[in-house]
């Protein structure tokens, strides 16, 4: 993996370099956007499938990592403190001790990572951006399934934690890269080779 000297700016970067008050309002709507698809639900148990991480690396892609880790920590910080902004309307603090504690924690090491990956290697080509979404989804489900694995055992957090979320992600990873490279291409941002 070679590192390009200069990082790539997304779209939502560079448009909150133009004013504070930009940065301000994009920070909102991502939080909001957050909160929004927490509520789009399968309710299984036990953490339901939704369409949250679809949101979670589109912004992450967008933003980059440092918008969208600041992003990712207001919304956590909003549902920790009570603001029913997680899934089925749920917060505080409980939450982190909870069965969807490992995936409320992955929220902010998805964010870094798929923000920093898009702005430093992947910077808008399709099939590295593929797998920098990918990995994103990965690492996301991997830190939800092992802390239920710490509550309910490692079989049952395979079963219940993992399997049921990979069709789901395949799918959001296509339609995350497909909403990342249009959003990209209307800024008239270049293409990527």
């Amino acid at each position: 993996m070679t590192l390009s000297p200069s990082p790539f700016r997304p779209v939502l970067a560079r448009l909150a370099d133009h004013s504070a008050a930009w940065a301000g309002a994009i920070l909102v709507v991502g939080v909001a956007l957050l909160a929004w698809s927490a509520q789009l639900s399968i309710p299984i148990q036990p953490v339901p499938i939704t369409l949250q991480s679809y949101v979670l690396i589109t912004l992450a892609a967008l933003m980059g990592w440092r918008l969208g880790g600041l992003t990712v920590a207001v919304y956590l910080a909003a549902g920790l403190m009570g603001l029913p902004v997680f899934s089925g309307g749920r917060s505080g603090l409980e939450m982190l001790t909870g069965t969807s504690g490992g995936f409320i924690v992955g929220f902010l090491v998805t964010t870094l990572l798929v923000g920093w990956l898009q702005e430093n290697w992947a910077q808008l080509r399709p099939l590295p951006l593929f797998g920098v979404l990918a990995l994103g989804h990965l690492v996301l489900m991997v830190m939800g399934a092992a802390w239920i694995a710490t509550k309910m055992g490692p079989g049952f957090a395979f079963e219940r934690g993992f399997l049921p979320f990979l069709p789901g992600a395949v799918v959001k990873t296509v339609a995350a890269l497909a909403t990342i490279i249009a959003a990209e291409r209307f800024s008239g941002a270049p293409r990527s080779r």
